[in-house]
């Protein structure tokens, strides 16, 4: 018997020397962008200390060296990297015929093989890699685990080949540790390009050895009310604080700034091409320029510099003296940057100075130019020809595409207003890359542009044809910023969104779905943790907007979306929540005049605050009248008012009965206004809130109370106002003064806390 015994501890004990690296299920696996196709299977690879890596040719070094890296760094170990067949290894294997990018896959208990035709293709497989790692794998010390990597069979290829992120370096500064951080966070989710905003009004941050004065005094400033706006923010939120390195004494008067010296920005090329990024540099002109015009004055128009109604003056394009020193610039850029495209801005360019050059008057008569537009046009082309002399292509925003466009310039679409310019563009061949302020803005809020807003947007206009779509080099998303001031705040704004910009460059649109891609995001945020990125943290819902009550309200707080660990916090006396406040389980009421501040948590990240004042209201009491007919007047005045206060209410019965609040055929009308008259039913006791939106201006009254006070000069846009109601009727008057180009004149209504819907008929009398 104990034989027996013997044997089956003997057999025990064997299987469990022997057993298998484990599998995996899909709900354990999220690799961003999603692959093309992937087969999990049985199993895993484990990485060891004496692991090999099968290195082939020299299109497999960038990879091999960022997966090298990644296991020093995080396991200690030296991986050895050998050029003949072993077993049990990590094997790098060149195919022919795989689009640039693209890359097979194959993980199975004994070997990894990763098969690509070319560099991208292989550093891209080890980005899969490394996302179907633990999360450890980015510590940036030694960590003792075991590092299994899931069996599976991808085959990927992505369908954009400009996959882009950008960063401005002019509005607020960000330092080569922070750029390179956010190189390596790029190259995680396969994103290629990256664009440097590098000269702008506020700052150069580039180093010109020819120019000097362009960093000596151009990079630095007397802080602005765009630094003001964010250092009056951080009183409550330290992500806008400004980093103190970034000040300094010139000319004995503290100034903001910092630049990139030449050297430096060598080694940022360097570091972003062994990521296969390439770099994108932008010196922006002719407009756009102050920094630059404030120390050399020659070129300006007048030999001025400074800021006009709107923008600032731009270069004089009718000096050689403009084209010699943009030449100069730009010679000394294209040899820091061995990108195949140099972007030259050309965006919001303020052309009334050049209406009255006489120097630039005179350039559009001797080159036979209709106007100011084809000016612009003819110095882009100029410059066009130089870096074209440098083996450079040109590209700027889609300005340029006013005043006609070259064969072979390249238009970045950001104006998403502007649909005729992308079209314009790639019907002409011109390369196009998608940047729309509808979603690929991040100095947006995330309230905003929403992450699904960003994954649901089709950056191929529905008009394109099939010639005009080949023409669309890819996507990028934006980082301008002006109220961007600290490398944490630029994190919150582009993470978990650059997921969504990553996976839309990269997947098919057959191969997308918004519900499968925010699971996935959901497991990267440890990975996110893992590498110290500040992602958002989904906003507090509950006090978007002041809450009124007669007695007493609740108040019920919730999360735009859910994720797993976040938590909301809040005070009730004004001050600050923190992880030591009152932490919000459920619904709580409230019976005083008080300001409630609520923020979340996911550890120790935290989102913007949301604040609301709780206002105490007393009943209004209906009037006692008859209805006679449902809907309410309509009077259209003649004449222009300043003010919608201007707006007298008319005493004669010269009205028109409306069913509904809506601008219908006035919008062919000129210099008009509009009241709208009768009464409003409320159905029963309780906190009403109205909501107008309009262009130009509008007021709503219940009886004389001034309810949504919506007036100004102004594009469309929403206001509201809240009032206590008893049930019955109640006098309601609307006044409605256009724009110039009337748009839009809406209302609506609500009880608090309920979907507002539109003031129709159902509800209105007279």
């Amino acid at each position: 018997m104990k034989k027996y015994i013997t044997l089956i501890l003997l057999t025990i004990l064997l299987v469990s020397c022997i057993q298998p690296n484990p599998s995996f299920k899909e709900e354990e696996i999220s690799i961003l962008p999603k692959p093309s196709s992937i087969q999990i299977d049985k199993g895993s690879f484990k990485v060891e200390e004496d692991t090999k890596i099968v290195f082939q040719d020299k299109t497999q070094e960038k990879a091999v060296n960022y997966l090298t890296g990644l296991f020093n760094k995080a396991a200690g170990f030296n991986l050895e990297v050998v050029d003949n067949k072993v077993e049990d290894a990590i094997v790098f294997e060149k195919i022919e015929g795989l689009k640039e990018g693209a890359y097979k896959l194959e993980v199975s208990p004994t070997s990894i093989h990763a098969k690509a035709s070319e560099e991208n293709g292989f550093f891209n497989a080890v980005q899969s890699i490394r996302q179907l790692l633990p999360t450890e794998i980015e510590s940036k010390e030694k960590v003792s685990i075991d590092w299994f990597v899931p069996s599976v069979t991808i085959e990927d290829e992505p369908r954009f080949q400009w996959r882009g992120m950008h960063m401005d370096f002019s509005r607020h500064f960000f330092n080569i540790d922070e750029v390179k951080d956010f190189l390596d966070n790029m190259a995680l989710y396969k994103l290629n390009t990256y664009h440097m905003h590098l000269t702008d009004d506020q700052g150069w941050r580039i180093e010109i050895k020819k120019y000097p004065l362009l960093t000596e005094k151009g990079a630095w400033r007397t802080p602005n009310n765009q630094d003001t706006i964010c250092m009056d923010k951080s009183v409550e939120n330290k992500l806008f604080a400004i980093d103190e390195s970034n000040f300094k004494e010139v000319d004995g008067e503290r100034k903001y700034g910092g630049f990139f010296t030449q050297e430096q920005i060598k080694e940022i090329v360097a570091y972003a091409d062994d990521r296969c990024i390439t770099v994108i540099p932008e010196i922006d002109m002719p407009g756009h320029f102050k920094s630059a015009i404030d120390n050399y004055p020659f070129l300006s128009c007048n030999g001025e510099s400074g800021w006009d109604t709107v923008f600032t003056y731009p270069t004089c394009l009718g000096k050689e003296t403009t084209y010699e020193f943009m030449k100069n610039i730009l010679a000394e850029v294209v040899g820091l940057f061995p990108s195949e495209f140099v972007h030259i801005g050309g965006d919001e360019v303020n052309i009334a100075s050049w209406e009255v050059c006489p120097h630039c008057q005179k350039a559009i008569k001797e080159h036979g130019l209709k106007d100011e537009h084809e000016l612009q046009s003819h110095f882009n082309r100029d410059i066009e020809q130089f870096l074209q002399s440098k083996g450079k292509k040109f590209m700027g925003w889609d300005e340029i595409v006013t005043g006609g466009l070259t064969k072979s310039a390249n238009v970045m679409w950001w104006r998403n207003w502007f649909p005729n310019s992308p079209k314009i563009a790639a019907e002409n061949g011109n390369g196009v890359v998608v940047t729309t302020t509808a979603a690929y803005y991040f100095d947006y809020l995330n309230e905003g542009t929403t992450l699904e807003r960003v994954y649901n947007y089709e950056p191929i206009p529905a008009d394109f044809t099939t010639e005009e779509e080949a023409n669309v080099l890819g996507i990028q998303a934006n980082l301008w910023s002006e109220r961007i001031p600290s490398y944490k705040r630029l994190q919150y704004q582009a993470f978990p969104r650059m997921l969504a910009v990553a996976e839309n460059a990269w997947a098919s649109k057959e191969n997308k779905d918004f519900e499968i891609f925010n699971n996935n995001v959901e497991k990267q945020y440890n990975r996110l943790d893992a590498l110290g990125v500040y992602y958002y943290v989904p906003a507090v819902k509950g006090l978007d907007k002041e809450i009124a009550f007669v007695d007493e309200t609740a108040i019920s707080l919730d999360l735009a979306y859910e994720l797993e660990g976040t938590e909301i916090y809040y005070t009730l006396d004004g001050s600050i929540p923190t992880k030591e406040s009152l932490k919000y389980d459920a619904p709580f009421v409230v019976n005083d005049t008080i300001e409630i501040k609520a923020r979340a948590y996911r550890g120790d990240i935290y989102n913007d605050l949301k604040s609301t004042k709780i206002l105490h209201k007393e009943y209004t009491e209906p009037v006692n009248v008859t209805i006679k007919e449902k809907g309410l007047k309509q009077w259209v005045l003649k004449g222009k008012r300043k003010e919608v206060s201007d707006i007298k209410i008319p005493k004669t019965t010269n009205f028109t009965k409306v069913d509904s609040i809506a601008l219908g055929d006035l919008k062919d009308k000129k210099r008009f206004s509009v009241v709208y008259q009768g009464y409003f039913k409320a159905e029963k006791d309780g906190v009403y809130e109205f909501e107008t939106r309009s262009d130009g201006g509008d007021e709503l009254f219940i009886g004389k109370e001034m309810v949504v006070d919506n007036s100004g000069w102004h594009g469309p846009r929403k206001r509201y106002g809240k009032i206590a109601l008893k049930k019955g009727l109640h006098p309601i008057t609307i006044k409605y003064r256009p724009s110039d180009k009337p748009r839009v004149i809406e209302a609506k209504f609500g009880l608090q806390g309920e979907e507002l819907i539109a003031i129709d008929s159902k509800v209105t009398g007279y």
